[in-house]
């Protein structure tokens, strides 16, 4: 057996508890970055989104677009990823996204194996077109009428690293994974179909280093998608399907503890159980396994299925030292945090958008905090580099930015070209049948200020690029967002974070937007056009452990609204018009750490009285001149 490799170890302090809570990892930063920026804020605080960039359409960012698998449904044969019928989240992804060939400019005047890849997209366009073809479903290893096929037994002998008694767990296995799972059937389904999802839009996006390539390519070699039909060429001239053999194995515990129970044996975590212990999934190399609970937000599965992908279902020669010795490290957990942003809808999926959660940490960390972007030249080091880090939170933000940066960044963008052949380096990959990937792109002197223009999202990005889904963290702080491009956005019931810093939302769309507001976490609206209304938005927020209201207008009656008194640990109020009224309601929180409430109406006997209360609060932290 080989080295140990839990990629989820790699995740540990604040990047491990963002699995469960993003939130968690965020705040501790933002209120220190807080600190940092406030005075040169107050300083220009006279104009609300105060950073101004030359953003045209051409900026904006671009989602990758992958297709999905399409269960038959009776008496509706036939579907079109071009109508104006799909589900918002497809007609979302549709609108927004770029399939990875017409990203790299590939197409039918391609030549060499880049006419491979066009061919393998074209096969899923036409199982869109004509679903019920039983020629291309039985290609793609489809069922006649499901979107998966899903087989489920009793386990009957468990792998020797599982002390599991036969027929204590089932065994579910589809087309490319097997499931030994203690979880519920429904459970099971669902993450067997999650799975099969991630499996197809890995081969879409990186198809160049997939194992199935080369049989695809033989499979198809005749084919010419603008002449002739793939439902007959399949059934007259190429094999009858795909014959990927290996399925990649999955443990899925039922909940939380039985995970940690799990991965807590010595043969799993090969001893560091106490590193793994607050990880939400991870993946070992050693073993061959993925190991997951269930939970909502799916971001961690897909991460760690990336990583299982790209070690068990690429190309790769075997032979090769494990990825842990990169120098370029900082890529191979990079590109499954880029995975992470995988949403999908009943017929498309995306990855990548302004909109990814990744994003808006490092959002915040460069247009707000004015922390300079990380070159990949500082980001490089082997897994034993980057677990001596201090700033390993930001390693990670950092990595996963330019990540998105080299894959998003606008279609036909060099930099998507230097991420595969740097993949296909890492993992022992031969690409050179691939003539779109051929050379490289040098970086240039200012991708530093590229990135900072990539991050800067304005009205042309949320038009053109709508949330696909129920997005849980928003930060567009010091970002040209007008009150009508905040119109755009979706009602967003599921979001944790909500940062609308610096721009001029005001209490009608902050209303809207977060609806019910019982799973915020944090919400910043500093120099906002907010109003003392905001209070019934606030009131609703029972959950909310940081507030930052500074530079609004509002009053006493704002902080007299608050319900989440035994939760909040932070609240902003510098600038704002509150008073010794306010003190009381601010005494009686029993976890509050932090607060400001520096150029308010607020005197001496007042801030004596909090010191009074709290003997270990953080007074005033921003430290204003006078």
């Amino acid at each position: 057996m080989g080295t140990h490799m839990d990629f989820s170890l790699h995740i540990v302090g604040g990047e491990q508890q963002r699995h469960r809570n993003s939130q968690a990892t965020n705040s501790g930063f933002i209120s220190v970055m807080k600190c940092r920026s406030a005075v040169a804020f107050f300083l220009a605080v006279v104009a609300i989104g105060n950073t101004t960039l030359d953003i045209t359409a051409s900026d904006a960012a671009d989602r990758t677009r992958s297709f999905l698998p399409i269960a038959v449904t009776p008496g509706k044969d036939e579907l079109n990823t071009t109508n104006q019928d799909l589900e918002p989240a497809d007609a979302a992804i549709l609108r927004s996204g770029v399939l990875p060939t017409e990203a790299l400019g590939i197409g039918p005047m391609s030549r060499g194996g880049d006419l491979d890849w066009w061919r393998y997209i074209e096969v899923w366009r036409a199982h869109h077109e004509n679903p019920a073809s039983t020629s291309i479903r039985r290609w793609l290893t489809l069922p006649q009428h499901d979107d998966v096929q899903i087989t489920t037994r009793s386990g009957r002998g468990a792998p020797k690293f599982l002390p599991w008694r036969p027929a204590s767990f089932v065994v579910a296995q589809t087309p490319h994974f097997e499931i030994l799972s203690r979880a519920s059937t429904d459970t099971t389904q669902k993450v067997a179909r999650d799975l099969e999802r991630f499996y197809w839009t890995w081969t879409q996006i990186y198809f160049p280093l997939w194992s199935g390539r080369d049989q695809t390519a033989i499979s198809l070699a005749q084919w010419d998608p603008e002449s002739s039909n793939l439902s007959d060429y399949l059934s007259k001239h190429a094999a009858s399907r795909l014959s990927l053999r290996r399925r990649h194995r999955v443990v899925l515990l039922p909940d939380e503890r039985s995970y940690q129970l799990t991965i807590s044996y010595p043969q799993i975590s090969a001893g560091q159980a106490s590193t793994i212990a607050a990880s939400a999934g991870f993946y070992s190399d050693t073993l061959e396994t993925s190991f997951f609970f269930p939970q909502d937000d799916a971001s961690g599965m897909a991460h760690e299925t990336c990583h299982q992908l790209f070690e068990e279902a690429s190309d790769r020669k075997r032979s090769r030292k494990t990825t842990l010795s990169t120098k370029n490290f900082w890529l191979v957990e990079g590109i499954a945090g880029h995975f992470e942003s995988l949403q999908t809808g009943s017929q498309l999926a995306c990855v990548g958008g302004w909109d990814s959660n990744r994003l808006q940490y490092a959002r915040y960390q460069t247009l707000i905090a004015r922390a300079p972007v990380a070159s990949i030249a500082e980001l490089r080091g082997d897994r034993h580099d980057v677990q001596r880090r201090s700033d390993l939170a930001t390693w990670y933000s950092q990595a996963i930015l330019q990540t998105h940066f080299a894959m998003d960044d606008a279609a036909k963008s060099p930099r998507r070209k230097n991420i595969y052949l740097a993949l296909a380096e890492i993992y022992g990959i031969d690409i050179s049948d691939f003539a779109c990937l051929h050379q490289s792109h040098p970086a240039s002197p200012d991708e530093d200020s590229r990135v900072d223009r990539f991050l800067m999202v304005d009205d042309h990005h949320l038009i053109a690029h709508p949330i696909p889904g129920s997005a849980t963290t928003i930060c567009l702080a010091g970002c040209e967002v007008s009150l009508a491009g905040w119109k755009t956005l979706p009602q967003l019931p599921q979001v944790h974070w909500f940062d609308a810093s610096r721009t001029p939302i005001d209490d009608e769309q902050v209303a809207r937007i977060i609806g019910d507001a019982t799973s915020l976490d944090q919400l910043s609206l500093e120099a906002t056009k907010i109003t003392p209304m905001v209070r019934e938005t606030i009131r609703r927020a029972t959950d909310l452990r940081e507030l930052d209201l500074s530079w609004t207008p509002i009053d006493d009656s704002v902080i007299e609204s608050i319900a989440a008194d035994k939760t909040i640990e932070t609240i902003w109020l510098t600038g704002t018009a509150i008073t010794d009224a306010s003190i009381a309601k601010l005494s009686k929180f029993p976890n509050l750490q932090t607060v400001d409430v520096q150029r308010t109406r607020v005197n001496d006997a007042g801030l004596q009285q909090l010191r009074a209360a709290i003997s270990d609060l953080d007074l005033n932290p921003l430290q204003l001149t006078p």
